[in-house]
């Protein structure tokens, strides 16, 4: 009689783990969600996760922006209207998180226990998995923190547990740097060039997204996941009044969403 389960450790998957070769053994927990033959009995939907965690770091992101605002408004004294609207917005943004944390369960509770999620689990359990190098490299690519030497992206100042990763359109100290507000439109355009979906006509960078952001590997190379992680060390000094640019009076005051 067999008790084998679908989902269970192979021996093979128990020989990649007795090896400590770890990339390997991520290799092979992401071929069995890929096996066209043996697929997991339920639909997994990677990009659902992924997109929802996107939209999470852009609420945490939008409330780092709003305390700094408060902050700063706050100490010229004379735009309690302003800092009241801020407030509400922050209530607001509350209110979204908690929704959005568990909209994120709801979709990781979904998926079958077995390869795959042992590997996701192994990779999140990492402190710093979102320094992989692939996600740095992207970063960089869209103009990100990671492209500067504030330190934002590798130390999130949020006690948010989804505050964790790179810059999204909210990010208040790439629209420092940039010296100019996003409109709406322009979020929305940002948004959707960077979308997180197998279906997209890019496809291919939502797969290098995924395999680096949940399990740590990377296309073409076979070294160990951990030795992928960089770590940029903080800068929190802030920049001058003069090299703000100057329209920081206007950034201060507030910001399209």
């Amino acid at each position: 009689m067999s008790y084998y389960m679908w989902g269970d450790k192979t021996d093979e998957e128990l020989n990649l783990e007795s090896s400590g070769d770890i990339c390997l053994l991520q290799r092979y927990r992401y071929a069995t969600f890929t096996d066209e033959e043996d697929p997991p009995p339920c639909p997994t939907n990677l990009s659902w996760l992924l997109q929802t965690e996107v939209t999470l770091r852009e609420n945490t992101q939008r409330e780092i922006a709003l305390k700094e605002k408060i902050e700063e408004l706050a100490k010229e004294g004379s735009y309690v209207t302003v800092i009241q609207d801020l407030q509400e917005e922050l209530s607001t943004l509350s209110t979204e998180y908690w929704t959005l944390e568990r909209r994120w369960w709801e979709i990781r509770s979904s998926y079958y226990e077995g390869p795959l999620t042992r590997g996701i689990d192994f990779w999140r359990s990492q402190p710093k998995w979102y320094m992989h190098r692939v996600l740095v490299e992207d970063c960089v690519g869209r103009g990100g923190c990671c492209s500067r030497d504030c330190g934002c992206c590798s130390h999130r100042q949020s006690e948010r547990k989804f505050a964790v990763g790179h810059c999204t359109v909210e990010c208040s100290c790439c629209e420092r740097a940039r010296g100019f507000t996003l409109d709406p439109e322009q979020k929305s355009q940002i948004r959707e060039s960077f979308k997180l979906d197998y279906n997209c006509p890019r496809a291919w960078y939502y797969n290098r997204i995924k395999t680096a952001s949940l399990l740590g590997l990377m296309a073409g190379s076979y070294e160990n996941p951990l030795d992928l992680i960089v770590d940029l060390p903080p800068r929190y000094t802030t920049p001058p009044e003069e090299s703000r640019g100057s329209n920081w009076k206007n950034y201060l005051r507030g910001s399209s969403r």
